[in-house]
């Protein structure tokens, strides 16, 4: 009586104290809809083709069966991040269970059109300053010389 049991997509059962239900905010995926959003962030290199990028992005995702047209789907450029010029793929399907394989067809989808089109996905690159160096170290950089 002091607990509700909720069941979630993994199985797995959520013991939810009923005063959680009154005083903190509760997000039912399929009560009156079951239409959920899928965001999905990328990043391409900077120095790429905006334009191209973006109409190739929006070409692939238009094009996976399981993404609803309407709601229709979005690609935008949201951030300049360290290292890349970061976009949010937004994306709607129809039941809560399409959520992950919609998200792996697309981050196959993008990845492919993406390579096709010579636009790098890049990784973070670091650039490490060293101030100062002990004569053990001095030792053993002149050892791998």
């Amino acid at each position: 009586m002091r607990a509700t049991t909720l069941i979630d997509s993994d199985q797995k059962e959520l013991i939810v104290p009923n005063k959680s239900f009154i005083t903190t905010q509760l997000i039912n995926w399929t009560l009156n809809d079951a239409i959920t959003r899928v965001v999905i962030p990328i990043g391409i290199a900077y120095g790429s083709d905006i334009e191209l990028a973006h109409k190739v992005m929006q070409e692939a995702v238009c094009a996976a069966p399981l993404v609803l047209q309407d709601p229709e789907p979005s690609v935008m450029l949201v951030e300049f991040g360290d290292s890349a010029l970061l976009f949010s793929v937004r994306v709607f399907v129809s039941e809560t269970i399409n959520r992950m394989p919609v998200t792996h067809d697309l981050h196959i989808r993008l990845a492919k059109a993406l390579s096709e089109h010579n636009i790098e996905i890049p990784f973070p690159q670091r650039d490490i300053h060293i101030r100062s160096v002990t004569p053990e170290w001095r030792a053993d950089i002149a050892k791998a010389q």
